[in-house]
């Protein structure tokens, strides 16, 4: 179910209703007002919600979901794909070597970091490819970013590059660090980013 939204010629929601809350433009962090704004939705409801960015001239076709590639990542995948069904999904996972920067602090060369994130590359192809396989059958392709830059602007790169019509994130919740950091992320998006997004319930947070 669609509310607070002009008519546009969006997917329906096969298995889970969905909220739509349009952008509303501000002079002041406009990006912070509207991650309130669907934060406190997706709260309130228990429900999907999408922040709608701007008027569209076709149906979806593209999302874009980062995964961390756990267990209840693949819950969040299955409910966007519940949510979003007939679309093509790009499966995307951002990992960083552990203590790199201890590494490069202790003088360790390019030429062992560039090792290592071959080694953590081949690990999260590996695990990636074991977690698309238990999805349920579903247009989808994997896409893996060793990053040094923080996950949210590793995101919001590839979205800017790939253009998908629907960013899909988890939603917000757990201790007051999580909570934080996964506001402070979500804002990122919105500020580096023109696709819509979809929020879904806590229920299926990664």
């Amino acid at each position: 179910m669609f509310e607070n939204c002009n008519p546009m010629p969006r997917p329906r929601a096969a298995a889970a209703d969905i909220l739509a809350l349009g952008w509303r433009a501000h002079r002041c962090w406009p990006a912070w007002r509207n991650m309130r704004r669907a934060l406190a939705a997706l709260r309130e409801g228990g429900r999907a919600v999408l922040l709608v960015r701007a008027a569209a001239a076709r149906p979806y076709g593209n999302a874009l979901f980062p995964t961390d590639l756990s267990p209840a990542s693949l819950e969040s995948l299955r409910c966007a794909l519940a949510t979003l069904p007939r679309m093509r999904f790009t499966l995307l996972h951002v990992c960083r070597i552990a203590g790199e920067g201890h590494m490069r602090a202790a003088d360790v060369g390019d030429a062992a970091l560039d090792e290592c994130r071959r080694r953590v590359a081949r690990r999260a192809r590996a695990a990636g490819q074991r977690f698309v396989a238990q999805a349920p059958s579903c247009d989808a392709r994997l896409v893996l970013r060793v990053a040094r830059q923080p996950w949210a602007v590793t995101v919001a790169a590839h979205a800017a590059a790939a253009a998908p019509d629907v960013l899909v994130l988890a939603g917000v919740g757990g201790g007051l660090l999580e909570d934080w950091r996964r506001r402070a992320d979500l804002c990122t998006l919105l500020r580096r980013t023109t696709c819509d997004l979809l929020l879904l319930p806590r229920a299926h947070a990664a």
